[in-house]
């Protein structure tokens, strides 16, 4: 088979020909369908922390099971699986307590082991979460972050309630998702972006209202507005800052991007105005197994288009350079 491979900090991704791997016991091989492409993938190549070499990228998969290994139930051969990227151990305190996302011991996929950027993966059979009818294998790949990710952020870790006024700062792959989900929710939603195409896009999947966040006067008139949560699906010094500076005393900031590690605090807020702050990571596989249902019942309609996965290089490129809306899902 062949796959793509991270080969070390600042360096393209490479296509290495392996063997098809062999599932141990408690693990399945899964004949990969599609992977979607996030900008986290970038992150991992631009070296912004030490990862494995060479070790096949992609951590957004869905695929159908191959092979089962010794003492694996619940799955059989043929079916389609999401892959459960932060392929959490089961075992640690956290899994225990249902906090897999933050999980010590496992090694995600296509983050610390092989990913989904190949024709095979194979993982512990508990991250082959199996996906009902009517989900495609790419819509199936995307949820596993692209939709799973602003699931968690905006149900779990903010608690947005129905008419809540909530503002999505960056409509990339996991923004436009936060729109649909905070419609999904009952939120009265503002949809925050500098791209007019993304502005437009965002209003396509349910945004009530969008706002360009290179015209300052209309960000200032919107921090009267007194926006109940706003979620930062980007990450960089000015988005974080824009996130505290408008909303209200009393309210949720969502922090969800990894656009920068380092961002403004602005601490009077937090106290004299009693601000949350709150990080998000990913989420749980049963949070997984809720988008899936979701998308099955037509609640959710994750965008996502479709590429061969021989043309990683040039969506990469298009990623990099903002020329990418929603989600691609490669399919070998």
């Amino acid at each position: 088979m062949y796959a793509w491979r991270y080969v070390g900090a600042h360096r393209p991704p490479e296509r290495h020909e392996l063997e098809i791997p062999r599932p141990g016991p408690g693990e399945v091989l899964v004949r990969v369908r599609a992977a979607g492409v996030c900008h986290s993938d970038l992150h991992v190549l631009e070296g912004i922390a030490p990862f494995p070499t060479p070790m096949t990228l992609g951590h957004e998969g869905a695929g159908v099971v191959e092979e089962l290994g010794e003492g694996v139930t619940g799955l059989e051969r043929g079916g389609l699986v999401a892959l459960y990227g932060p392929n959490a151990c089961g075992e640690c305190r956290f899994c225990r307590a249902g906090d897999e996302n933050l999980c010590t011991a496992g090694r995600a996929l296509g983050l610390g082991v092989d990913g989904a950027y190949a024709e095979y993966v194979r993982c512990p059979a508990r991250s082959a979460i199996p996906v009902p009818d009517g989900v495609s294998p790419a819509a199936a790949a995307v949820a596993t972050d692209a939709v799973l990710t602003p699931y968690h952020a905006l149900r779990s870790v903010a608690g947005l309630r129905a008419g809540e006024i909530a503002v999505i700062i960056g409509l990339g792959g996991l923004g436009m998702n936060a729109v649909s989900v905070a419609r999904l929710l009952g939120a009265y939603v503002i949809a925050a972006d500098i791209v007019p195409e993304k502005l437009e896009r965002a209003r396509e999947q349910g945004a009530d209202e969008t706002l360009d966040t290179r015209d300052t006067a209309a960000v200032e008139a919107l921090t009267a507005r007194l926006p109940d949560l706003v979620a930062d699906f980007v990450g960089i010094e000015p988005t974080v800052a824009m996130a505290q500076q408008i909303v209200r005393p009393g309210g949720r900031v969502a922090l969800v991007g990894l656009g920068a590690v380092s961002g403004p605090l602005l601490t009077f807020r937090y106290g004299a105005q009693q601000i949350a702050v709150l990080g998000s990571f990913w989420g749980t596989s049963q949070e997984l197994r809720e988008v899936l249902a979701l998308i099955a019942q037509g609640r959710l309609s994750p965008p996502v288009t479709t590429e061969p996965l021989e043309h990683l290089p040039a969506v990469l490129d298009r990623l990099k350079r903002g020329a990418v809306e929603g989600r691609i899902a490669l399919t070998p």
